[in-house]
């Protein structure tokens, strides 16, 4: 269970999108299962009807399961097939049992944020994986060379674009000084949604290198905004951060200009003392920087947006006049 109550809070805004995973999962999972089942059901049809027709010596002469599925076995669904779809569906039975722990990563002090991102969405990825290996079984193009590594691990980078829509969140409890979510922009497409619960010491700002046009980026110490991130369309991170650290929301939902989309609430003052982790002075110098120009942007396009447009000099509103009432037709 979460350990932390700010996890349990983030679970609670994400329940749209996890719930959107989960019905994927099942729907899939279902489907396999019924097709398993059916197809069950006409070989044991088929093996009855072999024995009746042999009667008593035959059937203690000759292997009359090899014979059904010899003679009259369905086009696409050999036993080898069934095989390899009661594969995929333990899987996506496996994926689909996962409950709330299955969205949340406990960092270890030390550990890769990256690292642990990667293996958890590749965890919960065996369920498109899964449904790959049933496609490619059901359509005669399944390699074990190719298609086994599916079952065991399907890596973010593999998902489809479809995938993506449907991704499930992640939220990651650590310590703050393991703060590193530059490489997480890799998984910031489709609806993917990470949520980082921060502990201890951090950078000031580090999120503020992720912030682009379509991806909602937060660093909050209000669980609230999660909620925020769950309404999205697009992808996001929010941070929910320690004290004396910058407080921002970029939302794209809320305009499409920088200064619509970014609020900065708050922007500590930097500490040159003070290295954090793996971050030294001059990169949290940086963050700060890059939050600093993001936000005098914003506030620059918001002044000009604001400036009333000078009037018309008096000589060309006159001049203007004069050629709407002049009768110039016969010139």
């Amino acid at each position: 269970m979460p350990s932390d109550p700010r996890t349990t809070a983030a679970l609670a805004a994400l329940q749209a999108p996890r719930e959107r995973f989960q019905s994927a999962v099942a729907a899939t999972l279902e489907e396999v299962r019924v097709y398993l089942d059916t197809h069950r059901a006409a070989a044991d049809d088929r093996l009855a009807v072999l024995a009746a027709e042999f009667g008593l010596v035959g059937g203690r002469h000759i292997d009359i399961g090899r014979m059904a599925g010899l003679v009259t076995a369905a086009p696409g669904i050999t036993p080898a097939t069934q095989a390899i779809l009661a594969r995929a569906l333990a899987v996506l039975q496996e994926v689909a049992s996962r409950g709330d722990d299955g969205f949340v990563v406990d960092l270890p002090a030390g550990e890769s944020l990256y690292g642990a991102t990667t293996d958890r969405l590749a965890e919960l990825g065996r369920a498109m994986g899964a449904a790959r290996v049933v496609d490619a079984a059901r359509n005669g193009r399944y390699r074990p060379s190719e298609h086994d590594r599916w079952l065991a691990r399907f890596p973010f980078a593999s998902w489809s674009q479809a995938d993506r829509t449907v991704a499930p969140p992640v939220v990651v409890e650590m310590d703050g000084a393991d703060l590193r979510p530059a490489g997480l922009a890799e998984f910031l497409d489709g609806a993917a949604r990470i949520v980082l619960v921060v502990r201890g010491d951090t950078s000031p700002a580090p999120l503020a290198r992720l912030v682009t046009p379509r991806t909602f980026v937060a660093q909050t110490a209000d669980p609230a905004v999660v909620a925020r991130l769950a309404a999205a369309d697009g992808p996001g991170i929010v941070a929910l951060m320690p004290d004396r650290t910058a407080r921002f929301v970029h939302d794209p939902t809320a305009g499409s200009s920088l200064a619509a989309r970014l609020v900065v609430r708050e922007i500590p003052e930097p500490d040159h003392r003070k290295r954090t982790g793996a971050f030294t002075v001059a990169q949290q110098d940086e963050e700060l920087e890059q939050l600093h120009a993001l936000q005098a942007a914003a506030t620059a396009a918001t002044a000009v947006n604001a400036t009333p447009a000078a009037p018309a000099d008096p000589a060309d509103k006159l001049a203007a006049w004069l050629l709407q009432q002049a009768d110039l037709s016969g010139v």
